[in-house]
């Protein structure tokens, strides 16, 4: 009976063996499988910053570009001022002249 008792034993432990090396097999493709995950999950996290530098930068650039059209904008309405105060004087010179030439 001891033979047997061992047989079935050596039995017992082949197949609780096989088990674990499976479940091992099982966990490290798991493992595997997240790490791959991670991995895409650094690069899009990545490209991500870079994406949002990019975006810090045109809108610095925006920001600066409006500042100049500003600026311009005021330089543009000060020269209409001066058009119309030039054209105004104009229309007085030209009622002096009238008044020379009769």
């Amino acid at each position: 009976m001891s033979v047997n008792n061992a047989s079935g034993w050596n039995q017992e432990t082949k197949s609780r063996l096989s088990e674990k090396i499976q479940q091992n097999v099982n966990d490290i493709s798991s493992l595997t499988r997240q790490m791959i995950r991670g991995s895409k999950t650094n690069e899009l996290l990545a490209q991500a910053a870079k994406n949002f530098a990019f975006q810090e930068t045109a809108i610095n650039n925006s920001h600066e570009t409006i500042k100049r059209m500003a600026l311009i904008t005021t330089q543009l309405q000060f020269q209409a001022e001066a058009i119309e105060r030039s054209m105004e004087m104009m229309d007085n010179v030209q009622d002096q002249l009238k008044t020379i030439q009769r």
